[in-house]
């Protein structure tokens, strides 16, 4: 593996690419982004620390229902389980059209959901249609939506799915939803993985509000936890990593992504990812940001990556989840950096 020292050449953009979020550079660095990931994913030390926008593909199916129901353009639609979406401009975003739940009682959920069969959809067809997105140089994930908790908000509303959770006369029907859903999920994956064979997919479920985790980790163990486990086995199995979308404030949960198998987490910056990573170093790859300011100084970015390294880069194992290109090429140069002092001291996995 290549243990090529830094130069300033390496900070020359060779390449542009979009994402949903923006356009990207892409720095001539001596090996691809992709094989730099995959040092992290296989317990390694990348040579500069990855960063989570730009740096793979991602990309959500159009063969998918509920990505069609979610998407701006037409603005509205039904998912497989007959949910009608609408787009909301302000919040760049879907969400379930207000005030008519769907699914009226969810110990009968049978009786006004259908479930998904991604057998027939047709694959072959969606494959060409975004094979285009595929690039060798950069990891390719599949973006799933609405998992398990989310799903069930989005037939029965947040009230009244978080009550389902807790009430005993409710459970029976959520824990045989929750099954017909998992089912769904690992059947996805399989098809996912022979028709787009990526490194990875998501799992998408928030659990925390901006205060607190929406239940207690009694409730999740009960009710959530080893249906998520099912699904992150079967990707595993497939062959792909896992990276878990949860936002939120869920520190608390932290030990449940662990034990559910996840591989990387992103988490909102209001979970304190420094102390998260101190706490559990070699169970979960987590992805921290700076607070980027368009009307920093180049000495305040500088002082700013400068903390970055020294409360979560210090090993580069982690992903750097910012945007704005002035900040990245600090972080990449601070990364690389890095690597070269941690392969002169021995410390390097390579």
């Amino acid at each position: 593996m290549s243990i090529e020292k830094f130069t300033p050449d390496e900070l020359i953009v060779r390449d542009k690419v979009k994402t949903r979020f923006s356009e990207t550079e892409i720095l001539s660095t001596p090996i691809t982004m992709k094989e730099n990931s995959l040092r992290l994913y296989q317990g390694k030390t990348p040579m500069w620390a990855p960063f989570s926008i730009g740096e793979y593909n991602s990309f959500m199916l159009d063969c998918d229902p509920e990505n069609r129901a979610r998407a701006a353009d037409p603005g509205h639609g039904i998912d497989g389980y007959g949910v009608e979406w609408v787009w909301v401009k302000e919040a760049g975003g879907a969400m379930v059209k207000p005030g008519a739940p769907k699914c009226l009682d969810i110990n009968e959920w049978e009786k006004y959901l259908t479930v998904p069969d991604p057998d027939t959809w047709d694959w072959e067809d969606c494959y060409n249609r975004n094979k285009h997105l595929i690039r060798d140089d950069r990891l390719t994930y599949i973006s799933v939506p609405g998992c398990l908790f989310e799903r069930l908000i989005a037939v029965m509303d947040f009230q009244y799915a978080a009550v389902a959770l807790i009430d005993d006369d409710q459970k029976e029907g959520v824990h045989r939803f929750l099954r017909a859903v998992t089912d769904y999920r690992k059947k996805y994956y399989t098809l996912v993985k022979k028709w787009f064979d990526p490194d990875g997919v998501n799992f998408n479920d928030d659990w925390g509000s901006q205060r607190a985790e929406f239940f207690s980790r009694e409730t999740a163990a009960e009710m959530l936890v080893p249906y998520v486990k099912e699904s992150v086995a079967c990707a595993h199995e497939l062959g792909m990593y896992v990276d878990l979308h949860c936002c939120g404030f869920v520190e608390g949960f932290v030990p449940f992504f662990i034990e559910e198998g996840f591989d990387t987490w992103g988490g909102q910056p209001l979970n304190d990812k420094p102390k998260l990573k101190k706490m559990y170093p070699d169970s979960l790859v987590f992805t921290h940001q700076i607070d980027e300011r368009p009307d920093a100084s180049d000495e305040e970015i500088d002082a700013a990556v400068a903390k970055f390294m020294e409360e979560f880069g210090y090993d580069n194992r982690g992903f750097y989840g910012g945007f704005d290109p002035r900040y990245r090429r600090k972080v990449y140069e601070a990364s690389r950096k890095n690597y070269d002092r941690l392969v002169a001291e021995g410390k390097a996995v390579v």
